[in-house]
């Protein structure tokens, strides 16, 4: 149940960085500061490159709690982001 948990919150955390305003357009604002077309720009915007950052941090919080041993956190990372983008492409049809 916890892995549930943690890919809705990494499928949110990614949407909301890569799409939304957010509280006080701070994830709006964080877009604009990467306005040239670098990776990072491109990156920011993209909701399978922010999934796979938000749930690399999911993964050190699993791992941190106890619910994931550390051979065990590269899948559980992957899984996580794989779990985030299956999710976008499901609210997309």
């Amino acid at each position: 149940m916890i892995y549930l948990f943690a890919a809705l919150a990494t499928y949110y955390a990614a949407l909301s960085i890569s799409r939304e305003d957010g509280p006080f357009a701070v994830f709006l604002w964080l877009r604009n500061r990467f306005t040239r077309d670098t990776w990072l720009a491109r990156g920011i915007r993209c909701i399978v490159c922010v999934s796979c950052y938000t749930a690399a941090l999911a993964t050190c919080g699993l791992w941190a709690a106890g619910h994931v041993r550390a051979i065990d956190a590269p899948l559980v990372w992957l899984g996580l982001a794989g779990a985030s983008v299956v999710l976008d492409r499901y609210w997309k049809r």
